[in-house]
């Protein structure tokens, strides 16, 4: 068994938390896992994305193509749409992306995280609502593997907006 996800947007949205929180939740569960976070000097309005592997076995960190994709700008769309593996998953941040994609051998799905955060908890729970539609697609974490790393790693007045918008997402999320 090995999952192979990229998370990708712009610094800030909180793309390398969720890769960290899906490693921190299939670690606990006793598989393998590697994080690769890449961002601009920039940090916050620049490039940030983080690729993440899950396995049973030690193996390599390079991804040619991922199992599942999260796109939360439309120049990550732009970028990655093409390295989702046939028959994977691509989820598209609708808040912030118009453009479709064009792939028709994918699993494509588009939720305005956004809005979806805002009327459950608030705007910058938006990462947490990718997260939750990220965990749907996923046979080797649950919601609640992660809902326990949101309360131990969140501040504890940020956890139970938090959870709130995991759960919101993951139920969303028609994968």
């Amino acid at each position: 068994m090995k999952r192979e996800l990229i998370f990708s947007g712009i610094g800030g949205q909180g793309t390398i938390l969720m890769g960290k929180m899906i490693c921190t939740a299939a670690a606990k569960k006793g598989y393998y896992v590697t994080l690769s976070p890449a961002y601009g000097q920039e940090k916050r309005g620049g490039r940030a994305s983080c690729q993440v592997v899950i396995s049973e076995e030690m193996g390599s960190m390079n991804i040619s193509e991922a199992d599942t994709i999260l796109v939360m700008d439309e120049k990550s769309l732009n970028d990655y749409e093409s390295k989702v593996k046939s028959g994977g998953t691509l989820i598209i941040n609708q808040s912030m992306i118009t453009k479709d994609a064009q792939r028709n051998d994918i699993d494509v799905v588009k939720i305005p995280f956004t809005e979806i955060a805002t009327e459950v908890a608030t705007a910058k729970s938006a990462n947490m609502t990718a997260l939750g539609a990220v965990v749907k697609t996923l046979d080797i974490v649950t919601l609640d593997d992660v809902k326990e790393i949101i309360k131990i790693k969140m501040k504890p007045a940020l956890v139970e907006q938090n959870i709130k918008a995991l759960e919101a997402g993951f139920h969303f999320c028609n994968k």
